[in-house]
């Protein structure tokens, strides 16, 4: 929170005396917690308490993420808690109604949370905070999102520290493009600090739109870096340079991507066609298409038009790409492209297995078996996935809002990926929803993150048996 004082401070924007109060706030309860924990810092963290801590850290870090707003009298508790818990999920949605009426501090902390929350506050915390890097890859595993864990170096606490230069160094050089395609400092820092968390927080009220083709397209280039597995840059940066090509998740991700863009592209030529084609027509469209679906897919949540107000064919195709997600390792939500692949091949086995009954054909990636225990998980996964969204459904449904926006609102909010459609789309925000309403949403947002089973599984009483 200091950065977001000091130049509280520096702008005078009014924000400070909120700010410098919830510094103490936090200052004040870390101090206690650190002396209160003092003798067992020396013990190793087990499994439960691993995934009780992230769990336990990321509920903390919601509420104290929304000291700023609460503290500066510009939000409610249920408001302020809920763009907290947007911005540390990466989720990206929104209940301000005027995003440039708050003061710049204020939007500046609100990035942070994004930014924080993108790689990881355990993560962060391993890379910062030696004596956590004792256990620390029960932390790894209960915290980073995806089948798969891909352990960079052998040391945890290298691992996460490579990890968070890779990041920094993608959110300076971003920084560096958008200033030099026309965007102020401030608002190339802010946007390059939401996108490549894929949360899609904005300064502008038109969020992307309010901005030049040429920033939209270097926005576009760097959610699809924020949504690739992070590993892959780290062995691209150290000399693999086939390592995007080779890796399969990667090439399904892009795919998927630009065949779901080319689908919304036809849709929108078919239905605007001019009567005179130009070039700069085209490109304004497939900018538009490419845009959004990018931005649905990474889970980041940018938006450049009222996607809302496309052909009716273009919405399980965009509902598709918010389900699908970014790939495991990414900062991205959703289910996972590796699960999708998984998922599919599985059912190729199985459609081979029923002609050939005698045959022995597992599931491969990258030319290596999978384990049952994973395509177990997988399963899993997609059940709790599925089945938490009809729950959340049904409640939202609840409050008598119809089931395009409540569905919508549920799977943006557990895949993490902010607007929606029908009340909730690009166009709108939740400033409308009740708050019991915004607090249940803040509880999906939490439990898609963390990808159910950190938060589900304290709720189990044998978790907390000796």
């Amino acid at each position: 929170m200091l950065p977001a004082l000091f130049f509280s401070l520096r702008w005078q924007d009014g924000a400070a005396g909120g700010i410098a109060w919830a510094v103490l706030c936090t200052m004040l309860a870390g101090g206690f917690l650190t002396l209160r924990g003092k003798k067992a810092r020396k013990n190793l963290f087990s499994r439960r308490e691993a995934l009780a801590a992230v769990g336990l850290c990321w509920l903390s870090a919601g509420i104290a993420g929304a000291l700023p707003f609460l503290l500066s009298h510009r939000l409610g508790f249920a408001e302020a808690f809920f763009e907290s818990v947007s911005g540390f999920t990466t989720t990206g949605a929104t209940i301000l109604t005027n995003i440039e009426s708050l003061p710049a501090s204020l939007l500046l902390w609100r990035s942070m949370t994004q930014w924080l929350g993108g790689m990881g506050i355990i993560v962060l915390s391993l890379a910062i905070l030696p004596h956590l890097a004792v256990g620390g890859m029960q932390l790894y595993i209960a915290e980073v999102p995806g089948p798969n864990k891909d352990k960079l170096t052998p040391r945890m606490r290298d691992t996460a520290k490579t990890l968070w230069i890779v990041y920094g160094a993608l959110t300076l050089l971003m920084a560096l493009a958008l200033r030099l395609a026309g965007m102020s400092w401030y608002d190339a820092a802010n946007h390059s600090l939401t996108t490549l968390a894929t949360g899609g927080f904005s300064t502008r009220n038109a969020s992307m739109g309010a901005f030049s083709p040429l920033c939209q397209w270097i926005v576009i280039a760097f959610m699809l870096a924020a949504g690739l597995n992070f590993s892959l840059h780290c062995r691209f940066l150290r000399g693999a340079w086939n390592a995007y090509g080779k890796d399969e998740e990667c090439r399904a991700f892009l795919w998927l991507n630009l065949s779901c863009a080319a689908v919304v592209l036809a849709l929108l030529c078919f239905r605007d066609a001019p009567e005179s084609f130009s070039l700069a027509w085209l490109e304004q469209r497939a900018r538009g298409a490419l845009f959004q679906v990018v931005s649905l897919c990474t889970s980041t949540g940018f938006a450049t038009e009222n996607y809302a107000e496309w052909p009716a064919a273009a919405c399980p195709v965009l509902l598709f790409v918010m389900f699908a997600g970014g790939c495991a390792g990414s900062t991205a939500g959703g289910f996972k492209i590796v699960r999708l692949l998984l998922l599919g091949k599985m059912l190729l086995r199985r459609l081979f297995l029923t002609l050939h009954q005698h045959a022995i054909r597992p599931v491969r990636l990258q030319n290596q078996s999978v384990p049952a225990d994973v395509l177990e998980g997988i399963i899993d996964f997609l059940l709790i996935f599925l089945a938490a969204l009809s729950l959340f459904t049904f409640i939202i449904m609840l409050f008598d809002i119809d089931f395009l926006t409540a569905f919508s609102t549920v799977l943006t909010c557990i895949s993490n990926v902010g607007p929606g459609l029908g009340r909730f789309g690009p166009a709108d925000n939740g400033a409308w929803f009740p708050d019991a309403l915004k607090i249940i949403l803040s509880c999906a947002m939490l439990l898609g993150r963390l990808e159910f089973y950190a938060i589900v599984i304290m709720f189990v009483p044998e978790f907390w048996k000796k």
